[in-house]
């Protein structure tokens, strides 16, 4: 669950769910494993771009960041960055109100160690629609938008199946879509928002590795 991603959506399945458009639409291809190791694309709605759905390198690099991507996340991983860190963390805290984003996905993926084995699971909706999770980003000094997913605290369903970590991926309901990439959203909006995990009618598949 900290590294991947699947968005198995097709172009015309994404843009119905989203009521927009993808700004690239020939380079868009669903996918059963978006692995954030190996910068990877995602596809996000941003505050700067709310009218359309393009593309950001998984992994956050500082704004008008100037190096390589395998450089930093050498330094720090950013493919996820926990709640906690948004306020305290340079990296976050100014983006957090500037540069906040939508990642859109099918699934994450989660593991279990049961007995001596790992369980892999990949979590998605009942009805295998698209869904969003929060996230923020940064432009780097050759204009590439890089993002980070925001995680928070697991909810119990997913603990039974989900033992390695703590957390999650935030999703965010579509009713709280444009106040999330509203700039005019407060703190006390945005704290609301990141207090709750929001993870109702998905379900859990094994998956065999």
């Amino acid at each position: 669950m900290k590294y991947k991603l699947s968005n198995i959506a097709s172009k015309t399945l994404i843009e119905d769910f989203t009521k927009l458009k993808l700004k690239y639409p020939n380079i868009y291809k669903p996918k059963r494993n978006i692995d954030g190791l190996k910068e990877q694309n995602v596809s996000i709605i941003s505050m700067d771009n709310p009218n359309e759905i393009t593309q950001a390198i998984w992994g956050i690099l500082p704004q008008n960041f100037e190096h390589s991507w395998k450089t930093f996340q050498k330094i720090k991983s950013t493919i996820h960055t926990d709640k906690s860190e948004l306020f305290n963390n340079v990296l976050y805290e100014e983006a957090l109100f500037n540069r906040r984003c939508l990642v859109i996905a099918t699934g994450f993926y989660t593991y279990q160690v049961h007995e001596t084995k790992i369980r892999k699971y990949l979590v998605e909706r009942n009805d295998r629609q698209p869904f969003y999770l929060a996230g923020i980003y940064n432009v780097t000094e050759d204009g590439f938008t890089t993002c980070t997913i925001i995680n928070t605290e697991a909810e119990e369903e997913l603990k039974t199946y989900h033992n390695i970590y703590n957390s999650m991926p935030l999703p965010i309901p579509k009713i709280f879509k444009n106040i999330w990439l509203d700039k005019e959203t407060d703190l006390e909006n945005l704290q609301f928002i990141l207090s709750k995990p929001y993870l109702s009618n998905f379900t859990m598949q094994k998956i065999f590795i």
